[in-house]
């Protein structure tokens, strides 16, 4: 069953590889602010620290990958990479399932000044 999974993950890959040559959609709306990591303080590139946040989601923006938590210290803005590993329970999730009001537990490291996501868990 997992040579199932594999396969399949391949031809999406292959079919979304694709279809992106010679295709663009244009946001004529500017990314909110927390997309892109304001406020943080910068580093010097490399990974810095470890952490875990905690919250609930507040926002999605699928554009630049990220999306906003709110914590008990306030809200956090986490960078969601494609190596970014997502659970929901036992089981792997997509991006698309964190949905605003999903509660979240997430292993993150600090890069170039943005908080990146390792592991997100669904609570």
């Amino acid at each position: 069953m997992a040579w199932l999974r594999i396969f399949a993950s391949a031809i999406l890959a292959a079919a979304l590889g694709a279809g992106s040559t010679g295709f663009a959609v244009a946001d004529p709306s500017p990314p909110p602010p927390w997309a892109h990591g304001h406020g943080l303080p910068l580093v010097d590139g490399s990974a810095r620290s470890h952490a875990v946040v905690s919250g609930r989601v507040i926002g999605v923006d699928f554009a630049t990958n990220s999306i906003l938590v709110e914590t008990s210290h306030g809200r956090v803005p986490i960078a969601v990479t494609p190596s970014t590993s997502i659970f929901r329970g036992a089981s792997f999730a997509s991006f698309a399932e964190l949905g605003r009001g999903s509660r979240v537990d997430i292993d993150v490291s600090e890069i170039d000044g943005r908080l990146v996501a390792q592991i997100i868990r669904i609570r």
